[in-house]
Protein backbone atom coordinates (compact mmCIF):
# COMPACT_ATOMS: atom_id res chain seq x y z
CA UNK A 1 0.00 0.00 0.00
CA UNK A 2 1.29 3.43 -0.98
CA UNK A 3 0.25 6.64 0.79
CA UNK A 4 1.05 10.04 -0.72
CA UNK A 5 0.31 12.99 1.55
CA UNK A 6 -0.72 16.43 0.30
CA UNK A 7 0.08 18.37 3.45
CA UNK A 8 -1.53 21.73 2.79
CA UNK A 9 -4.81 20.11 1.77
CA UNK A 10 -4.69 17.40 4.47
CA UNK A 11 -5.39 14.75 1.82
CA UNK A 12 -3.77 11.30 1.55
CA UNK A 13 -3.80 9.39 -1.74
CA UNK A 14 -4.27 5.67 -1.04
CA UNK A 15 -2.90 3.40 -3.78
CA UNK A 16 -2.98 -0.42 -3.83
CA UNK A 17 -1.59 -2.51 -6.67
CA UNK A 18 -1.07 0.69 -8.66
CA UNK A 19 -4.78 1.57 -8.37
CA UNK A 20 -5.91 4.74 -6.64
CA UNK A 21 -8.61 3.84 -4.10
CA UNK A 22 -9.14 6.96 -2.04
CA UNK A 23 -8.05 10.52 -1.53
CA UNK A 24 -8.72 10.50 2.21
CA UNK A 25 -9.55 13.85 3.73
CA UNK A 26 -7.70 13.95 7.05
CA UNK A 27 -10.09 16.52 8.42
CA UNK A 28 -13.04 16.06 10.75
CA UNK A 29 -15.76 18.30 12.13
CA UNK A 30 -17.14 17.55 15.57
CA UNK A 31 -20.10 19.90 15.63
CA UNK A 32 -21.76 20.74 18.93
CA UNK A 33 -25.17 22.10 19.89
CA UNK A 34 -23.36 25.40 20.41
CA UNK A 35 -22.24 25.58 16.79
CA UNK A 36 -20.32 23.97 13.89
CA UNK A 37 -16.69 22.91 13.99
CA UNK A 38 -14.77 24.50 11.11
CA UNK A 39 -11.10 24.14 10.26
CA UNK A 40 -9.41 27.54 10.24
CA UNK A 41 -6.22 28.27 8.33
CA UNK A 42 -3.72 25.65 7.17
CA UNK A 43 -3.37 22.35 9.02
CA UNK A 44 0.00 21.39 10.50
CA UNK A 45 1.13 17.87 9.60
CA UNK A 46 3.48 15.65 11.59
CA UNK A 47 4.72 12.32 10.16
CA UNK A 48 6.29 9.54 12.25
CA UNK A 49 6.98 6.14 10.68
CA UNK A 50 3.52 4.74 9.76
CA UNK A 51 1.64 7.57 11.50
CA UNK A 52 0.41 10.93 10.25
CA UNK A 53 -1.01 13.57 12.58
CA UNK A 54 -2.96 16.53 11.21
CA UNK A 55 -3.26 19.36 13.75
CA UNK A 56 -6.01 21.86 12.96
CA UNK A 57 -7.17 25.16 14.37
CA UNK A 58 -10.87 24.78 15.12
CA UNK A 59 -13.72 27.27 15.42
CA UNK A 60 -15.20 25.11 18.20
CA UNK A 61 -12.41 23.26 20.02
CA UNK A 62 -9.18 24.29 21.69
CA UNK A 63 -7.41 21.59 19.68
CA UNK A 64 -8.34 19.02 17.02
CA UNK A 65 -5.97 16.31 15.79
CA UNK A 66 -6.77 13.70 13.15
CA UNK A 67 -4.45 10.68 13.07
CA UNK A 68 -3.88 8.23 10.21
CA UNK A 69 -2.08 4.95 10.89
CA UNK A 70 -0.93 2.92 7.90
CA UNK A 71 -0.62 -0.87 8.17
CA UNK A 72 0.03 -3.42 5.40
CA UNK A 73 -3.60 -4.54 5.24
CA UNK A 74 -5.52 -1.61 6.69
CA UNK A 75 -5.77 2.07 7.51
CA UNK A 76 -6.95 3.49 10.82
CA UNK A 77 -8.20 7.05 11.26
CA UNK A 78 -9.40 8.76 14.43
CA UNK A 79 -9.85 12.31 15.66
CA UNK A 80 -9.23 13.74 19.13
CA UNK A 81 -10.53 17.11 20.32
CA UNK A 82 -9.89 19.05 23.49
CA UNK A 83 -12.32 21.53 24.98
CA UNK A 84 -15.92 21.60 26.12
CA UNK A 85 -19.21 21.06 24.34
CA UNK A 86 -22.18 18.79 23.71
CA UNK A 87 -21.57 16.75 20.56
CA UNK A 88 -24.23 17.06 17.89
CA UNK A 89 -22.59 15.31 14.92
CA UNK A 90 -19.14 13.99 14.10
CA UNK A 91 -18.09 14.20 10.46
CA UNK A 92 -15.24 11.78 9.75
CA UNK A 93 -13.04 11.59 6.63
CA UNK A 94 -14.42 15.00 5.74
CA UNK A 95 -15.21 18.29 7.41
CA UNK A 96 -16.00 21.99 7.24
CA UNK A 97 -13.09 24.19 6.19
CA UNK A 98 -13.53 27.91 5.80
CA UNK A 99 -13.79 29.33 3.21
CA UNK A 100 -14.21 26.16 1.14
CA UNK A 101 -17.31 24.71 2.82
CA UNK A 102 -17.68 21.01 3.52
CA UNK A 103 -14.89 18.92 1.98
CA UNK A 104 -15.36 15.11 1.71
CA UNK A 105 -12.86 12.42 0.84
CA UNK A 106 -12.33 11.39 -2.76
CA UNK A 107 -13.22 7.84 -3.76
CA UNK A 108 -12.70 5.60 -6.77
CA UNK A 109 -14.95 2.88 -5.28
CA UNK A 110 -17.48 1.35 -7.64
CA UNK A 111 -20.00 -0.24 -5.29
CA UNK A 112 -21.24 -0.07 -1.72
CA UNK A 113 -22.55 -2.96 0.39
CA UNK A 114 -24.64 -2.21 3.46
CA UNK A 115 -25.27 -4.85 6.16
CA UNK A 116 -28.47 -3.01 7.08
CA UNK A 117 -31.43 -4.34 5.04
CA UNK A 118 -33.18 -1.10 4.13
CA UNK A 119 -34.48 -2.08 0.68
CA UNK A 120 -35.50 -5.48 -0.72
CA UNK A 121 -33.65 -5.04 -4.04
CA UNK A 122 -30.63 -2.88 -3.15
CA UNK A 123 -28.09 -4.88 -1.20
CA UNK A 124 -25.18 -3.65 -3.31
CA UNK A 125 -25.61 -0.15 -4.68
CA UNK A 126 -23.45 2.42 -6.49
CA UNK A 127 -20.82 3.89 -4.18
CA UNK A 128 -22.21 7.36 -4.88
CA UNK A 129 -25.45 6.50 -3.05
CA UNK A 130 -25.94 7.07 0.69
CA UNK A 131 -26.58 4.38 3.30
CA UNK A 132 -27.34 4.40 7.02
CA UNK A 133 -26.80 1.97 9.92
CA UNK A 134 -28.38 2.83 13.24
CA UNK A 135 -30.66 2.16 16.18
CA UNK A 136 -33.51 4.40 15.03
CA UNK A 137 -36.04 3.93 12.27
CA UNK A 138 -39.75 3.47 11.75
CA UNK A 139 -41.52 1.26 9.24
CA UNK A 140 -44.58 3.52 9.28
CA UNK A 141 -42.63 6.65 8.33
CA UNK A 142 -41.38 7.22 4.75
CA UNK A 143 -37.67 7.30 4.16
CA UNK A 144 -36.50 5.77 7.48
CA UNK A 145 -37.26 2.07 6.94
CA UNK A 146 -33.91 0.93 8.31
CA UNK A 147 -35.06 -0.85 11.47
CA UNK A 148 -34.81 -4.52 10.52
CA UNK A 149 -31.32 -4.93 12.03
CA UNK A 150 -30.83 -2.71 15.04
CA UNK A 151 -27.99 -2.18 14.98
CA UNK A 152 -26.40 -3.93 12.05
CA UNK A 153 -22.59 -4.15 12.25
CA UNK A 154 -21.01 -0.70 12.07
CA UNK A 155 -19.33 -1.62 8.81
CA UNK A 156 -19.95 -0.92 5.15
CA UNK A 157 -17.98 -2.57 2.37
CA UNK A 158 -16.79 -0.83 -0.80
CA UNK A 159 -15.36 -2.33 -3.96
CA UNK A 160 -12.79 -1.27 -6.51
CA UNK A 161 -12.87 -3.61 -9.50
CA UNK A 162 -12.82 -7.10 -7.98
CA UNK A 163 -11.52 -6.21 -4.50
CA UNK A 164 -13.62 -5.35 -1.46
CA UNK A 165 -12.61 -3.28 1.54
CA UNK A 166 -14.32 -3.02 4.92
CA UNK A 167 -15.16 0.51 6.06
CA UNK A 168 -16.01 0.08 9.72
CA UNK A 169 -15.95 1.62 13.18
CA UNK A 170 -14.01 0.32 16.18
CA UNK A 171 -15.05 1.49 19.65
CA UNK A 172 -16.20 0.02 22.96
CA UNK A 173 -19.98 -0.31 23.15
CA UNK A 174 -20.10 2.19 26.02
CA UNK A 175 -18.57 4.77 23.66
CA UNK A 176 -21.21 4.14 20.98
CA UNK A 177 -23.35 7.03 22.17
CA UNK A 178 -24.52 7.85 18.63
CA UNK A 179 -27.83 6.85 17.07
CA UNK A 180 -26.73 6.44 13.45
CA UNK A 181 -23.71 5.99 11.18
CA UNK A 182 -24.21 7.64 7.79
CA UNK A 183 -22.21 6.86 4.67
CA UNK A 184 -22.71 10.06 2.71
CA UNK A 185 -21.80 9.05 -0.81
CA UNK A 186 -21.49 11.52 -3.66
CA UNK A 187 -19.91 11.93 -7.06
CA UNK A 188 -16.35 10.60 -6.68
CA UNK A 189 -16.46 11.17 -2.95
CA UNK A 190 -17.80 10.21 0.48
CA UNK A 191 -17.57 10.94 4.18
CA UNK A 192 -18.99 9.40 7.35
CA UNK A 193 -21.26 11.03 9.90
CA UNK A 194 -22.20 10.00 13.44
CA UNK A 195 -25.32 11.47 15.07
CA UNK A 196 -24.71 12.20 18.78
CA UNK A 197 -27.74 14.49 19.12
CA UNK A 198 -26.29 16.63 21.92
CA UNK A 199 -26.27 13.85 24.52
CA UNK A 200 -22.49 13.29 24.72
CA UNK A 201 -20.77 15.82 26.95
CA UNK A 202 -17.11 16.64 26.30
CA UNK A 203 -15.21 18.29 29.12
CA UNK A 204 -11.53 17.83 28.44
CA UNK A 205 -10.59 15.28 25.77
CA UNK A 206 -12.74 13.19 23.42
CA UNK A 207 -11.66 10.70 20.76
CA UNK A 208 -13.99 9.48 18.03
CA UNK A 209 -14.46 5.83 17.16
CA UNK A 210 -11.64 4.63 14.93
CA UNK A 211 -12.47 4.27 11.24
CA UNK A 212 -10.78 1.07 10.06
CA UNK A 213 -10.43 0.37 6.33
CA UNK A 214 -9.42 -3.27 5.72
CA UNK A 215 -8.40 -4.19 2.19
CA UNK A 216 -7.95 -7.41 0.26
CA UNK A 217 -11.30 -9.25 0.37
CA UNK A 218 -13.04 -11.21 -2.35
CA UNK A 219 -16.61 -10.57 -1.16
CA UNK A 220 -18.39 -7.99 0.98
CA UNK A 221 -19.23 -10.74 3.47
CA UNK A 222 -15.52 -11.54 3.83
CA UNK A 223 -14.82 -7.86 4.49
CA UNK A 224 -17.56 -7.81 7.12
CA UNK A 225 -16.17 -10.96 8.75
CA UNK A 226 -12.69 -9.40 8.91
CA UNK A 227 -14.12 -6.32 10.61
CA UNK A 228 -15.92 -8.45 13.21
CA UNK A 229 -12.80 -10.53 13.85
CA UNK A 230 -10.77 -7.36 14.42
CA UNK A 231 -13.28 -6.15 17.01
CA UNK A 232 -13.14 -9.44 18.91
CA UNK A 233 -9.34 -9.53 18.76
CA UNK A 234 -9.20 -6.07 20.33
CA UNK A 235 -11.72 -6.85 23.06
CA UNK A 236 -14.28 -4.49 21.50
CA UNK A 237 -16.80 -7.30 20.96
CA UNK A 238 -17.48 -10.29 23.21
CA UNK A 239 -16.85 -13.90 22.29
CA UNK A 240 -19.77 -15.76 20.75
CA UNK A 241 -21.40 -18.56 22.71
CA UNK A 242 -20.28 -21.97 21.43
CA UNK A 243 -22.53 -24.24 23.51
CA UNK A 244 -26.07 -24.04 22.14
CA UNK A 245 -28.88 -25.91 23.96
CA UNK A 246 -30.59 -28.15 21.46
CA UNK A 247 -34.07 -26.96 22.40
CA UNK A 248 -33.19 -23.45 21.26
CA UNK A 249 -32.92 -24.82 17.72
CA UNK A 250 -36.38 -26.41 17.64
CA UNK A 251 -38.73 -25.13 14.89
CA UNK A 252 -40.70 -22.07 15.92
CA UNK A 253 -44.33 -21.11 15.58
CA UNK A 254 -45.16 -17.42 16.06
CA UNK A 255 -48.82 -16.46 15.94
CA UNK A 256 -48.50 -12.98 14.43
CA UNK A 257 -49.22 -14.01 10.84
CA UNK A 258 -52.17 -16.16 11.90
CA UNK A 259 -53.45 -13.26 14.00
CA UNK A 260 -53.15 -10.99 10.97
CA UNK A 261 -55.05 -13.46 8.80
CA UNK A 262 -57.95 -13.34 11.29
CA UNK A 263 -58.15 -9.56 11.26
CA UNK A 264 -58.25 -8.03 7.78
CA UNK A 265 -58.93 -4.36 8.29
CA UNK A 266 -59.00 -4.76 12.06
CA UNK A 267 -56.49 -4.77 14.92
CA UNK A 268 -54.01 -7.64 14.71
CA UNK A 269 -52.90 -7.28 18.38
CA UNK A 270 -56.51 -7.84 19.46
CA UNK A 271 -56.26 -11.38 18.06
CA UNK A 272 -53.56 -12.43 20.54
CA UNK A 273 -55.86 -14.50 22.72
CA UNK A 274 -55.63 -17.79 24.56
CA UNK A 275 -58.57 -19.11 22.55
CA UNK A 276 -56.95 -18.25 19.23
CA UNK A 277 -53.57 -19.73 20.13
CA UNK A 278 -55.24 -22.95 21.27
CA UNK A 279 -56.98 -23.08 17.90
CA UNK A 280 -53.77 -22.30 15.98
CA UNK A 281 -51.79 -25.05 17.67
CA UNK A 282 -54.60 -27.62 17.56
CA UNK A 283 -54.99 -27.10 13.81
CA UNK A 284 -51.27 -27.52 13.24
CA UNK A 285 -51.13 -30.63 15.45
CA UNK A 286 -53.88 -32.27 13.40
CA UNK A 287 -51.50 -32.00 10.45
CA UNK A 288 -48.44 -33.30 12.37
CA UNK A 289 -46.93 -29.84 12.65
CA UNK A 290 -45.73 -29.54 16.23
CA UNK A 291 -43.38 -26.62 16.98
CA UNK A 292 -40.79 -27.03 19.69
CA UNK A 293 -41.09 -23.35 20.57
CA UNK A 294 -44.23 -21.21 20.53
CA UNK A 295 -44.02 -17.42 20.45
CA UNK A 296 -47.00 -15.57 21.92
CA UNK A 297 -47.01 -12.32 19.99
CA UNK A 298 -48.44 -8.82 20.41
CA UNK A 299 -50.56 -7.95 22.39
CA UNK A 300 -50.87 -10.50 25.15
CA UNK A 301 -50.09 -7.93 27.90
CA UNK A 302 -52.43 -5.31 29.27
CA UNK A 303 -49.58 -2.76 29.25
CA UNK A 304 -46.29 -3.03 27.38
CA UNK A 305 -44.05 -1.69 30.16
CA UNK A 306 -45.39 -3.84 33.00
CA UNK A 307 -46.07 -7.10 31.11
CA UNK A 308 -49.02 -8.39 33.12
CA UNK A 309 -51.34 -10.54 31.01
CA UNK A 310 -54.53 -9.02 29.67
CA UNK A 311 -56.87 -11.41 31.47
CA UNK A 312 -59.75 -10.68 29.11
CA UNK A 313 -57.63 -12.22 26.33
CA UNK A 314 -55.39 -14.54 28.34
CA UNK A 315 -57.37 -15.64 31.43
CA UNK A 316 -54.62 -18.05 32.56
CA UNK A 317 -51.37 -17.44 30.71
CA UNK A 318 -49.27 -19.13 33.40
CA UNK A 319 -51.48 -22.24 33.21
CA UNK A 320 -51.36 -22.14 29.42
CA UNK A 321 -47.56 -22.07 29.47
CA UNK A 322 -47.58 -24.95 31.95
CA UNK A 323 -49.73 -26.93 29.53
CA UNK A 324 -47.26 -26.29 26.71
CA UNK A 325 -44.45 -27.51 28.96
CA UNK A 326 -46.41 -30.69 29.60
CA UNK A 327 -46.56 -31.09 25.82
CA UNK A 328 -42.73 -30.76 25.69
CA UNK A 329 -42.93 -27.30 24.12
CA UNK A 330 -41.34 -24.06 25.20
CA UNK A 331 -42.93 -20.62 25.15
CA UNK A 332 -41.38 -17.26 24.32
CA UNK A 333 -43.27 -14.07 25.13
CA UNK A 334 -43.09 -11.11 22.77
CA UNK A 335 -41.60 -8.07 24.50
CA UNK A 336 -41.80 -4.57 23.06
CA UNK A 337 -38.64 -2.66 23.85
CA UNK A 338 -38.78 0.95 25.03
CA UNK A 339 -42.57 1.32 25.16
CA UNK A 340 -43.57 3.41 28.23
CA UNK A 341 -47.18 2.17 28.24
CA UNK A 342 -48.06 1.62 31.90
CA UNK A 343 -44.80 3.04 33.34
CA UNK A 344 -44.57 6.13 35.54
CA UNK A 345 -43.21 9.19 33.74
CA UNK A 346 -40.26 9.34 36.15
CA UNK A 347 -39.06 5.99 34.76
CA UNK A 348 -38.85 7.32 31.23
CA UNK A 349 -36.95 9.36 28.70
CA UNK A 350 -39.20 12.38 28.21
CA UNK A 351 -39.92 15.41 26.09
CA UNK A 352 -39.05 18.73 27.73
CA UNK A 353 -42.63 19.01 29.01
CA UNK A 354 -42.34 15.66 30.82
CA UNK A 355 -44.24 13.53 28.31
CA UNK A 356 -42.76 10.00 28.43
CA UNK A 357 -41.44 8.61 25.15
CA UNK A 358 -39.37 5.56 26.19
CA UNK A 359 -38.32 3.58 29.23
CA UNK A 360 -35.01 4.81 30.65
CA UNK A 361 -32.79 1.90 31.77
CA UNK A 362 -30.40 4.33 33.47
CA UNK A 363 -33.06 5.78 35.77
CA UNK A 364 -33.50 3.71 38.94
CA UNK A 365 -37.28 3.58 38.53
CA UNK A 366 -36.83 2.67 34.85
CA UNK A 367 -34.47 -0.15 35.84
CA UNK A 368 -36.97 -1.40 38.41
CA UNK A 369 -39.76 -1.35 35.82
CA UNK A 370 -37.77 -3.44 33.36
CA UNK A 371 -36.51 -5.89 36.01
CA UNK A 372 -40.02 -6.34 37.41
CA UNK A 373 -41.47 -6.99 33.94
CA UNK A 374 -38.82 -9.56 32.99
CA UNK A 375 -39.03 -11.22 36.41
CA UNK A 376 -42.78 -11.60 35.98
CA UNK A 377 -42.48 -13.05 32.46
CA UNK A 378 -39.62 -15.49 33.11
CA UNK A 379 -40.30 -16.13 36.80
CA UNK A 380 -44.00 -15.84 37.64
CA UNK A 381 -45.36 -16.88 34.25
CA UNK A 382 -42.49 -19.36 33.72
CA UNK A 383 -41.90 -18.34 30.10
CA UNK A 384 -38.81 -19.85 28.46
CA UNK A 385 -37.53 -16.65 26.93
CA UNK A 386 -38.39 -13.50 25.05
CA UNK A 387 -38.82 -12.38 21.48
CA UNK A 388 -37.50 -8.81 21.77
CA UNK A 389 -38.91 -6.38 19.21
CA UNK A 390 -39.12 -2.69 18.29
CA UNK A 391 -35.47 -1.99 19.07
CA UNK A 392 -35.45 0.87 16.56
CA UNK A 393 -37.70 2.82 18.88
CA UNK A 394 -34.49 3.80 20.63
CA UNK A 395 -35.16 7.42 21.71
CA UNK A 396 -33.75 10.06 19.38
CA UNK A 397 -33.74 13.84 19.59
CA UNK A 398 -31.57 16.58 21.02
CA UNK A 399 -34.45 17.95 23.12
CA UNK A 400 -35.12 14.70 25.02
CA UNK A 401 -34.37 14.38 28.73
CA UNK A 402 -32.88 11.28 30.38
CA UNK A 403 -31.10 10.22 33.54
CA UNK A 404 -27.72 8.74 32.65
CA UNK A 405 -24.71 9.34 30.41
CA UNK A 406 -25.56 6.81 27.69
CA UNK A 407 -27.36 7.53 24.44
CA UNK A 408 -27.93 5.86 21.10
CA UNK A 409 -26.49 2.37 20.69
CA UNK A 410 -24.95 2.46 24.17
CA UNK A 411 -28.35 3.13 25.74
CA UNK A 412 -29.93 0.32 23.70
CA UNK A 413 -27.21 -2.04 24.88
CA UNK A 414 -27.83 -0.96 28.48
CA UNK A 415 -31.54 -1.79 28.11
CA UNK A 416 -30.88 -5.19 26.53
CA UNK A 417 -28.17 -6.03 29.06
CA UNK A 418 -30.68 -5.38 31.84
CA UNK A 419 -33.25 -7.63 30.16
CA UNK A 420 -30.72 -10.37 29.40
CA UNK A 421 -29.08 -10.45 32.82
CA UNK A 422 -32.44 -10.45 34.62
CA UNK A 423 -33.78 -13.33 32.51
CA UNK A 424 -30.60 -15.40 32.88
CA UNK A 425 -30.49 -14.93 36.66
CA UNK A 426 -33.92 -16.55 36.86
CA UNK A 427 -33.58 -19.16 34.13
CA UNK A 428 -30.04 -19.65 32.75
CA UNK A 429 -31.29 -21.40 29.60
CA UNK A 430 -33.86 -18.72 28.80
CA UNK A 431 -33.72 -17.91 25.09
CA UNK A 432 -33.42 -14.20 24.26
CA UNK A 433 -34.10 -13.46 20.59
CA UNK A 434 -33.24 -10.02 19.22
CA UNK A 435 -32.56 -8.46 15.82
CA UNK A 436 -29.08 -7.14 16.74
CA UNK A 437 -26.39 -8.75 14.52
CA UNK A 438 -23.78 -6.24 15.70
CA UNK A 439 -20.66 -7.95 17.12
CA UNK A 440 -20.71 -5.68 20.20
CA UNK A 441 -24.20 -6.99 21.06
CA UNK A 442 -23.26 -10.68 21.13
CA UNK A 443 -23.43 -10.65 24.92
CA UNK A 444 -27.12 -9.70 25.09
CA UNK A 445 -28.61 -12.08 22.54
CA UNK A 446 -28.84 -15.85 22.08
CA UNK A 447 -30.40 -15.83 18.62
CA UNK A 448 -30.71 -13.20 15.90
CA UNK A 449 -34.05 -12.86 14.14
CA UNK A 450 -33.88 -11.93 10.47
CA UNK A 451 -37.00 -9.82 11.08
CA UNK A 452 -39.98 -8.99 8.88
CA UNK A 453 -39.63 -10.22 5.33
CA UNK A 454 -41.51 -7.26 3.89
CA UNK A 455 -41.85 -3.73 5.23
CA UNK A 456 -45.54 -3.35 4.49
CA UNK A 457 -45.57 0.41 5.02
CA UNK A 458 -42.62 1.03 2.70
CA UNK A 459 -43.25 2.97 -0.48
CA UNK A 460 -41.63 0.16 -2.50
CA UNK A 461 -41.84 -3.11 -0.52
CA UNK A 462 -41.62 -5.68 -3.31
CA UNK A 463 -38.56 -7.81 -3.88
CA UNK A 464 -37.30 -11.39 -4.13
CA UNK A 465 -37.91 -13.15 -0.82
CA UNK A 466 -35.38 -15.98 -0.77
CA UNK A 467 -32.32 -14.04 -2.04
CA UNK A 468 -33.01 -11.16 0.32
CA UNK A 469 -33.41 -13.36 3.38
CA UNK A 470 -30.26 -15.26 2.38
CA UNK A 471 -28.44 -11.90 2.30
CA UNK A 472 -29.66 -11.09 5.82
CA UNK A 473 -28.52 -14.51 7.06
CA UNK A 474 -25.13 -13.96 5.43
CA UNK A 475 -24.70 -10.76 7.44
CA UNK A 476 -25.37 -12.63 10.69
CA UNK A 477 -22.99 -15.45 9.70
CA UNK A 478 -20.21 -13.00 8.83
CA UNK A 479 -20.60 -10.80 11.90
CA UNK A 480 -21.52 -13.48 14.46
CA UNK A 481 -20.30 -16.87 13.21
CA UNK A 482 -22.12 -19.68 14.98
CA UNK A 483 -24.91 -17.48 16.33
CA UNK A 484 -28.33 -19.20 15.92
CA UNK A 485 -30.68 -17.52 13.46
CA UNK A 486 -34.47 -17.19 13.70
CA UNK A 487 -35.46 -17.14 10.03
CA UNK A 488 -38.78 -15.37 10.69
CA UNK A 489 -41.74 -16.10 8.44
CA UNK A 490 -43.79 -12.93 8.08
CA UNK A 491 -44.87 -11.26 5.92
CA UNK A 492 -44.89 -13.42 2.79
CA UNK A 493 -46.46 -11.96 -0.36
CA UNK A 494 -48.37 -15.12 -1.31
CA UNK A 495 -48.61 -18.87 -0.83
CA UNK A 496 -46.11 -19.72 -3.58
CA UNK A 497 -43.39 -17.55 -2.07
CA UNK A 498 -44.23 -18.87 1.39
CA UNK A 499 -43.59 -22.43 0.14
CA UNK A 500 -40.34 -21.37 -1.53
CA UNK A 501 -39.07 -19.73 1.64
CA UNK A 502 -40.23 -22.64 3.80
CA UNK A 503 -37.92 -24.93 1.85
CA UNK A 504 -35.01 -22.48 2.22
CA UNK A 505 -35.31 -21.79 5.94
CA UNK A 506 -33.34 -24.82 7.24
CA UNK A 507 -30.34 -23.69 5.18
CA UNK A 508 -30.40 -20.28 6.88
CA UNK A 509 -31.25 -21.13 10.48
CA UNK A 510 -34.17 -22.20 12.64
CA UNK A 511 -37.39 -22.66 10.62
CA UNK A 512 -40.18 -20.31 11.71
CA UNK A 513 -43.87 -20.68 10.83
CA UNK A 514 -46.25 -17.73 11.15
CA UNK A 515 -49.39 -19.07 9.45
CA UNK A 516 -51.92 -21.81 10.16
CA UNK A 517 -54.98 -21.80 7.90
CA UNK A 518 -54.60 -18.89 5.48
CA UNK A 519 -52.08 -16.43 4.09
CA UNK A 520 -52.82 -13.00 5.49
CA UNK A 521 -52.25 -10.75 2.46
CA UNK A 522 -53.91 -12.83 -0.25
CA UNK A 523 -56.37 -14.89 1.84
CA UNK A 524 -55.12 -18.06 0.13
CA UNK A 525 -55.92 -21.21 2.10
CA UNK A 526 -53.11 -23.41 3.38
CA UNK A 527 -54.10 -26.89 2.31
CA UNK A 528 -53.37 -30.24 3.92
CA UNK A 529 -50.60 -30.63 1.34
CA UNK A 530 -49.07 -27.31 2.40
CA UNK A 531 -48.97 -28.32 6.06
CA UNK A 532 -47.65 -31.74 5.12
CA UNK A 533 -44.75 -29.91 3.46
CA UNK A 534 -44.13 -28.04 6.71
CA UNK A 535 -44.10 -31.34 8.60
CA UNK A 536 -41.59 -32.88 6.16
CA UNK A 537 -39.30 -29.86 6.19
CA UNK A 538 -39.30 -29.79 9.97
CA UNK A 539 -38.74 -33.54 10.26
CA UNK A 540 -35.75 -33.38 7.92
CA UNK A 541 -34.43 -30.35 9.78
CA UNK A 542 -34.73 -32.06 13.16
CA UNK A 543 -32.67 -34.97 11.86
CA UNK A 544 -29.79 -32.55 11.30
CA UNK A 545 -29.87 -31.63 15.01
CA UNK A 546 -29.42 -35.22 16.24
Amino acid sequence: MKVDLHQGRAVADIVRDERLWFQLRLLSSLDTVEGPDETLGSPRTVQRHNRVEVHCASSRWAERVTTLEVHPDRLEVRTTVRGRGRLLTAHLLGGHRAPGGFLPSGSAADSLFSPNPDHPRRVVRPAAEPAVIGVVGDGAEPGVGRWLFCPAPWCFAVSRADEWAALGLAAPVAAQTFTSLHYTGGTDGFSLRLDYEGHTEVDGEFTTPTVVIQFGHDTPEAALAAHAALLRARGLAPAIRTEIPRHWLEPLFCGWGAQHALSPGASTPDQSTQRNYDAFLAHLARHDVVPGTVVVDDKWAAHYATCRPDEAKWPDLAGWIRGRHENNQRVLLWWKAWDPDGAPAQACVTLPDGTPVALDPEHELGRQTVVDAVTHMIGDLDADGLKVDFLARTPSGAALRHAGPSWGAALLHALLELVYDTAKAIKPDALIVTHTPNPAFADITDMVRLNDIRMLDAIDPDGPVVPHMAYRASVVAAALPGMPVDTDGWCLPDRAQWRAYLAEQPKLGVPALYYTTHMDLTGEELTAADLALVSRVWTDYRRTLD
